[in-house]
């Protein structure tokens, strides 16, 4: 499938290559030449912004920075300096990928820098630029810089044809590198994130690594097409190239053309830069920004998600699920034998929210194979518990061992990868994604990761028949019920290969005939080997699973022990049953 869209793309560059190559032969006008090369400027920029805003839903305003860098490091190197062009274009990607570094780190290091405020960050960055250019002689100084026509062989033609082919290979590679993201771990990656960046991170994806990633890949095409924009326009000043043009363009397109796949910002390039061109044809150039903001309003109320989708649906129908043949079936779990091993490990554990606290002091040991019910009133702190134990939460003070293990400072990736899963009050699945894929993923990432695709979708039709979704692989979540739901996040917590399952109320919401229908499922899971940890209120639920009950109060642990003894507790019925003791 790759190899057959790299080809695709490849044959596409090709056929558009022979338009300049034999444009005397075929009739092509010098004008049509000038038109396709702004229009495989914005695909590139487009594509360019994609990557990352597109894929993994960080939206950037800061393409003009990438622009701008690439523009000024051809204009001052090869304007000024008359070094050799090609030379400028790689000194331009590597400048860029330094500067997408810089804002990488600090912008994903620091967790709060999201959403609007990686937004109002990047924004940021062109217009310090611009400032930059404006004040230093050595860069511009305020007087623009002439770009002067390269040497190229005489063979190409005119420089009009020398820029179409240019920007045609840069267009080309651009669209080869985001297909091959898309169709790769990075791709899936970056829609995890996208869909809900945490969830992911849980279930062992490295998420700083892939936004970093896409965020230098992004950079580094931006530049390299802003380095032949310096040539295009043959005039470089700081308004032509830091310019919240660029950003919006960028943004308009991939949003018309669908930016969650890689063909969107190419579909939303070419009919920006054709309505312009018609615009400026029919002599209606000022009224462009109200008619581009008005078809950008009707694209977004008829499709939102792009136009890609929507021709998408007009395809035939993908292939239904078949019935699953349970020799077929390929699970995979890791449980830790022996069941005296300290699989969890806490040690005076602590945190604090602000001047609450939420978990003080509290010890636990968690041996491989148990079934540990984790009760106590509301407040308690069992959520921030699991929360702790997963690594999405830091401790204010104390320790977490799993296996061993000291995790106290890990990311959440890293634990998963240890052997750590767990669920979520709410159900969070990945929306963007089928049921079989939302499965797919954590085993992608997981504990064991599987390379192919293909076979962790193999192997996520095992674990969707342990919790009885088969039969909904190929649905979509939201077509889900709350039970279905449910059940579909301890099947994709499950194909992490964990050590220990934590199921934070996992059966909340649900009615009588649906809990029994999870309880068995909890059960055959437990049977496995796997160690699991469930949070909940019913205490039918415990009573009937639990090999072992723990009550927290006030988060400290006020008593550990088999479900009979530590529910008949005088302190445990004061705490937290009241005088319904026989509940």
């Amino acid at each position: 499938m790759i190899v057959r869209g790299l080809a695709g793309i490849a044959l596409a560059v090709g056929a558009l290559a022979v338009l300049s190559l034999y444009r005397e032969t075929l009739g092509v006008p010098v004008s049509v030449l000038a038109l396709l090369t702004t229009m495989l400027f914005w695909v590139t920029q487009a594509t360019s912004w994609n990557i990352l805003s597109g894929y993994s839903g960080y939206f950037s305003f800061g393409q003009a920075a990438y622009v701008g860098v690439g523009a000024y490091t051809t204009a001052v190197l090869f304007g000024r300096h008359r070094l050799d062009f090609g030379l400028t274009v790689l000194i331009a990607a590597g400048l860029c990928a330094v500067l997408a570094l810089g804002i990488g780190v600090l912008a994903f290091r620091l967790r709060s820098l999201r959403g609007e405020i990686f937004a109002l960050l990047t924004l940021a960055v062109p217009f310090i630029l611009a400032a930059l250019a404006r004040i230093n002689g050595s860069i511009d100084g305020g007087q623009g810089i002439i770009v002067a026509v390269p040497d190229f062989p005489a063979s190409i033609g005119l420089f009009q044809d020398f820029l179409y082919l240019v920007n045609l290979l840069v267009a080309g590679a651009a669209v080869a590198v985001a297909f091959l993201m898309a169709r790769t771990r990075s791709g899936w990656a970056l829609a995890t994130i996208r869909d809900a960046e945490d969830v992911g991170e849980a279930l062992g994806v490295a998420t700083f690594r892939y936004k970093l990633t896409a965020l230098v890949a992004s950079a580094v095409i931006g530049g390299v097409g802003g380095s032949i924009f310096a040539l295009q326009i043959g005039f470089v000043t700081v308004d032509s190239v830091f310019t919240l043009t660029v950003p919006l363009f960028v943004i308009v397109m991939s949003v018309l053309g669908g930016r969650t796949h890689w063909i969107g910002p190419v579909l939303g390039a070419v009919l920006v830069v054709l309505l312009q061109d018609r615009l400026t044809a029919a002599d209606l150039l000022g009224w462009q920004p109200v008619i581009l903001g008005g078809v950008l309003i009707a694209m977004v109320l008829a499709a939102p998600e792009g136009l890609y989708p929507r021709v998408r649906a007009l395809l035939p129908a993908s292939r239904r699920a078949r019935p699953v043949d349970p020799s077929e079936l390929d699970i995979r779990m890791s449980p830790v034998d022996g069941a005296e091993t300290a699989l969890v490990e806490c040690d005076e554990l602590t945190k604090n929210f602000g001047g609450v606290r939420a978990v003080a002091g509290l010890s636990l040991r968690i041996r491989a194979g148990e079934l540990v019910g984790l009760i106590g009133p509301n407040g308690s702190g069992k959520t921030t518990l699991v929360s702790l134990l997963a690594g999405s939460v830091r401790p204010t003070g104390g320790t977490v061992r799993i296996a061993g293990r000291d995790t106290t400072g890990l990311p959440p990736h890293r634990i998963a990868h240890l052997g750590v899963a767990r669920t979520y009050q709410i159900p969070r699945p990945f929306a963007s994604m089928t049921v079989r894929d939302n499965v797919a993923m954590a085993i992608m990432f997981g504990r064991e990761p599987e390379r192919s695709l293909t076979r962790a979708r193999r192997v996520a039709t095992g674990h969707l028949a342990m919790v009885g979704l088969e039969k909904l692989a190929h649905a979509a979540p939201a077509a889900l019920n709350l039970h279905q739901r449910q059940l579909l996040e301890i099947a994709r917590a499950l194909a992490t290969a964990p050590a220990v399952l934590l199921l934070d109320e996992a059966l909340a919401g649900l009615n009588p005939a649906e809990i029994d229908n999870a309880v068995e499922v909890i059960r055959r899971i437990h049977a496995s080997g796997v160690a699991i940890v469930i949070v909940e209120h019913l205490l039918r639920v415990v009573r009937a699973v639990a090999t072992r009950v723990v009550v927290l109060d006030r988060g400290s642990v006020l008593a550990d022990g088999d479900p009979a003894t530590v529910l008949a507790d005088p302190a445990v019925v004061r705490a937290y049953l009241g005088k319904r003791s026989h509940a």
